[in-house]
């Protein structure tokens, strides 16, 4: 061996330090993207809440500003019923009669509102969101209603059937509703689906179903009255906070829709309540659209 040349032993000893220098290297480089990605998600995060509440925030000025010209106009047509039964589709078909085929549309977050002209008649549409927290939103418009259009799931229906008849009679329920005898359509939406049912079945089930919820609501009553008697023989109630939350507890469960000792029947309601068929997915119109475009110019020229 030349004593200038390098050893075998040098050789590999400097390769494996160079090794372990370059893998430490790269460890140390993976850890800072890793830190680095973190960093990034966390203020995409912040910045996208911060985004949503503005939206949200301009959500609830919207529905200010919509329920100011409602009740200017008192022309309004409710569309309501629970989410997911196709009533943004019906508000954009009502809101633009020359498209062809189904708008596409997803469930909505904030009420939709528009001047339409149906048949001829100027009408303030409204779409508000089925989602339980838009129900103040739902019985804020009521007051300027003319006509409410209740959308219903042909499909789902059996699977909903009790969500479903309470939120309809939350709707059939309200003071003015009653008062002023506003006219109701239920639309049995989405019956191009094989699993829909008929408007004769929706009918009958959701009769049946709010039969049921008229006793369930009279006993809540009758709770709450014995509730209310205790509490004033002994002297307790006056000034109490939960007050308000009873009364409008008591208000709620004293809403009798019907005749006492009769089965329920949308017929035997002050109010005419018509049912219809539709489907809006695909393009479709089954027996539809100029039925209602009908029902609301009547309901206005009545």
């Amino acid at each position: 061996m030349a004593s200038g040349g390098r050893s075998p032993i040098g050789e590999f000893t400097l390769s494996s330090s160079s090794r372990s220098s370059m893998n430490s290297l790269l460890l140390t480089g993976i850890l800072v993207i890793v830190i680095l990605s973190l960093v990034s998600w966390f203020i995409l995060s912040q910045q996208s809440a911060a985004i949503s509440n503005r939206n949200l925030a301009m959500a609830a000025g919207t529905n200010a500003a919509v329920l100011k010209s409602s009740k200017k106009r008192n022309n309004t047509v409710v569309i309501t019923g629970p989410m997911g039964a196709g009533k943004t589709a019906l508000w954009c078909y009502l809101r633009f009669p020359n498209n062809k085929g189904a708008p596409k549309t997803q469930v909505s977050m904030a009420v939709n509102s528009a001047e339409v002209s149906i048949d001829g008649t100027s009408v303030y549409l409204v779409d508000v969101p089925g989602h339980q927290k838009h129900r103040f939103d739902r019985d804020a418009f009521m007051p300027a209603a003319r006509a409410i259009i209740f959308v219903v799931d042909s499909a789902e229906v059996t699977r909903k059937a009790r969500h479903t008849a309470e939120f309809l009679y939350d709707v059939l329920a309200n003071k003015h509703v009653q008062q002023n005898e506003i006219p109701v359509m239920i639309l049995c939406n989405k019956q191009d689906d094989p699993s829909a049912l008929s408007n004769v079945r929706i009918k009958t089930m959701l009769e049946d179903e709010i039969d049921k919820l008229r006793s369930t609501r009279q006993a809540d009553l009758g709770s709450l009255r014995s509730i209310g008697g205790s509490a004033g023989a002994g002297g307790l109630g006056a000034g109490n906070e939960d007050d308000d939350d009873d009364a409008a507890a008591a208000e709620k469960a004293s809403d009798f829709l019907g005749y006492e000792g009769k089965r329920f029947a949308f017929e035997h309601l002050s109010n005419p309540v018509q049912i219809n068929e539709s489907s809006m997915a695909m393009g479709l119109d089954i027996g539809g659209m100029e039925q209602i475009k009908a029902w609301v110019s009547d309901a206005f020229n009545a």
